[in-house]
């Protein structure tokens, strides 16, 4: 295909999968839950301190809820990426789809388009939602949140091509589900227990092997980690520092164009019959 009719098939695939989501609850009933979990703590806390304390100091008082919401609203797609291929094989859509003007680069970059839009809108719906916050709480926004939003359209273009990979790997959707999920809680669930055996001021020679371990460990899954990206760019805008965050954006890039790359790879491995 040429690269026009590529470009064309890709509009008109995202285009139609877009029209989907929005007209689905799904996507609403994720930001709301989302939204409630993330706003409405720091909110009550903000509140409680500010009577209790009568001031409350914070440099970015909008960007600890936003980090969260922003992280748990992209995993949702990216969830959704996981199933994007494995249930259109399962379904036997890919087989009446590459009958038509339609090729594995326009199939897997219409997926990519899709999701980098859905999460366009909850970034809108983000706004609206901490701008709401931001009266309730009388906390202004900073110039960083702007800075924020960028970035976080980087996290999700990590996420969606983390999702897609697997979905092109995977043959099912429960398979996917459960790739996806795994990995992902692993992950949370790395970081959780490094910082905790970081926190421990007991130190004994056994504990600092530990440390050396998870220190090493840690260097390798902060480059498959999508959310490792979004979160040294977030650190980067909160230090004011310019460089880690190009560095981060472009790094970005490159984990997204190389897991995309890969996924055409798998896809075409995989092809379209169930």
């Amino acid at each position: 295909m040429s690269i026009g009719d590529r470009v064309h098939a890709i509009r008109v695939a995202s285009k139609r999968e877009i029209k989907s989501t929005l007209y689905g609850i799904g996507i609403y009933m994720t930001l709301f839950l989302v939204f409630l979990g993330s706003s409405v703590p720091f909110a009550a806390t903000s509140l409680r301190n500010v009577l209790t304390e009568g001031m409350w100091v914070f440099v970015n008082p909008i960007s600890t809820p936003f980090y969260y919401s922003v992280i748990l609203a992209a995993m949702y797609l990216g969830l959704c990426a996981s199933l994007s291929i494995s249930r259109d094989r399962d379904l036997g859509t890919l087989e009446v789809l590459f009958y038509g003007p339609v090729d594995v680069v326009s199939y897997i970059g219409a997926k990519f388009v899709h999701l980098i839009l859905a999460f366009i809108v909850v970034l809108a719906f983000s706004v609206v939602n901490f701008l709401l916050v931001s009266q309730l709480t009388n906390f202004g926004f900073t110039a960083d949140f702007f800075w924020f939003l960028v970035l976080s359209l980087f996290l999700m273009s990590c996420m969606a091509s983390f999702g897609i990979l697997l979905s092109a790997l995977t043959r099912r959707m429960m398979a996917s589900v459960i790739a996806f999920l795994g990995i992902v809680l692993f992950l949370l669930g790395f970081n959780l227990a490094h910082a905790f055996i970081m926190g421990m001021t007991a130190v004994t020679p056994f504990l600092v092997y530990v440390r050396m371990i998870l220190d090493n460990m840690k260097v390798v899954i902060d480059w498959i980690s999508p959310i490792a990206y979004f979160g040294r760019g977030f650190a980067a805008v909160a230090a004011r520092d310019a460089t880690q965050f190009a560095i981060s954006i472009v790094s970005s890039i490159v984990y997204s164009g190389l897991l995309l790359w890969a996924s055409v790879w798998f896809f075409k491995k995989q092809g379209v019959r169930r």
